[in-house]
């Protein structure tokens, strides 16, 4: 979520410009998240020349090392019925948080709480996607559900280095190599909402 979770579009187109060179050159890998998706959504007839980039990103990445080790990455995650054809197509990979006991994605609604301020939360009660996911994908890496303490969670098969950058300033990064992970490193910098309750 370069777009909405940062400090504005002009930095987001910041942060982009910086990343061209590098995808260009093979350096650097981007992937959609669900908020690139709105935006290219909102922008379908502006001659955005970030919009335009972004649309060109694919909406996931899967890494084989030497050893047949294998990183996927995905922005939100995928349920048992998601297919290598989906990781190519199917931007629901942009929103999967947790899933139903049928294996189907649980979308957020808008609720309101007892100050009356509205918050996005799960429509009904389910697992989180990483507590059933079987490894088909080698090693998944995902963000999109933010985790409030700062801390990425790490399954079997699977993490979430989402630590909720736009609430408390904490960026995670994880390095991985054929033998799996390898190093966590983690920035701290200033919060765009600090006091934002929710999600990312």
């Amino acid at each position: 979520d370069i777009y909405d979770k940062g400090f504005g579009r002009q930095a987001a187109e910041e942060i982009i410009d910086e990343l061209i060179p590098y995808v260009d050159l093979g350096y650097a890998y981007v992937i959609k998240g669900n908020h690139e998706l709105k935006t290219i959504t909102k922008n379908k007839n502006i001659d955005d020349k970030y919009v335009l980039w972004f649309k060109k990103q694919p909406l996931s990445l899967s890494f084989v090392f030497e050893n047949d080790y294998r990183v996927t990455v995905v922005h939100g995650g995928v349920t048992p019925k998601t297919t290598w054809e989906d990781l190519e197509k199917n931007a629901e990979i942009c929103y999967v948080r947790t899933i139903d006991e049928h294996g189907k994605m649980i979308p957020l609604i808008w609720k309101e709480d007892r100050n009356g301020d509205k918050q996005l939360v799960a429509k009904k009660e389910g697992k989180l996607w990483h507590d059933v996911y079987d490894g088909r994908f080698g090693y998944v890496v995902s963000g999109h559900n933010a985790q409030k303490d700062g801390v990425p969670k790490f399954y079997e098969y699977s993490c979430n280095l989402d630590s909720s950058v736009y609430s408390n300033g904490i960026l995670s990064c994880q390095i991985f190599g054929s033998n799996g992970k390898e190093e966590l490193i983690q920035a701290i910098g200033p919060a765009k909402n600090p006091i934002l309750p929710g999600v990312s």
